[in-house]
């Protein structure tokens, strides 16, 4: 990729993560964006559609990457505790996840973070017949880790034990179901 091009978006999303922290992800513009990235909106239009565009192709790569460093989906069922404290440290390093912590944009993160995973569930042969439980669990955990996170950062980590403790309990009764 051509540098200019790797710097513009660089400034566009440097932009949009300042916006997301100031307002709800429904009240930001491309004018907004375009003028904090010191842009034209011509050259936001020649990368990203809308700004939903622009969190879409963030929300794939955050994904991706989120997926792509995930030990295994098995993890779940097998280490429960160790799947909640991997998934946190996993989204906690990720821009976008720490800036949806405690945007209403998080609902649209997490579905597109679940599906992923139960993708993942599947591919390592998980019994079918939980996926449905699986991704209640997982919203559980994506939604009690935002919570955290919004609430007090400083002591998520620490608070991280109470969610595992409850995602363990809760994996015991759907595997012994």
């Amino acid at each position: 990729m051509d540098l200019r091009i790797k710097k513009t978006k660089r400034a566009i999303r440097s932009a949009f993560y300042e916006l997301i922290r100031e307002k709800p992800l429904e009240k930001i513009t491309v004018r907004e964006i375009a003028e904090r990235a010191e842009i034209n909106k011509t050259t936001f239009y020649a990368h990203y559609e809308t700004v939903y565009d622009l969190v879409d192709q963030l929300e794939q790569e955050a994904v991706a990457e989120v997926i792509s460093q995930l030990n295994t989906a098995q993890g779940l069922l097998s280490s429960p505790r160790a799947f909640v404290r991997e998934l946190y440290a996993l989204l906690s390093k990720n821009q976008l996840c720490t800036e949806f912590f405690s945007a209403p944009a998080m609902a649209q993160f997490t579905a597109h973070l679940r599906n992923a995973i139960l993708e993942k569930v599947q591919q390592d042969g998980i019994d079918s017949t939980q996926y449905e439980n699986i991704g209640a669990v997982l919203v559980f955990i994506f939604n009690g880790i935002a919570g955290l996170q919004a609430a007090a950062p400083e002591l998520a980590e620490a608070q991280l034990d109470t969610i595992a403790t409850f995602v363990e309990g809760g994996v015991r009764v759907l595997t012994n179901a």
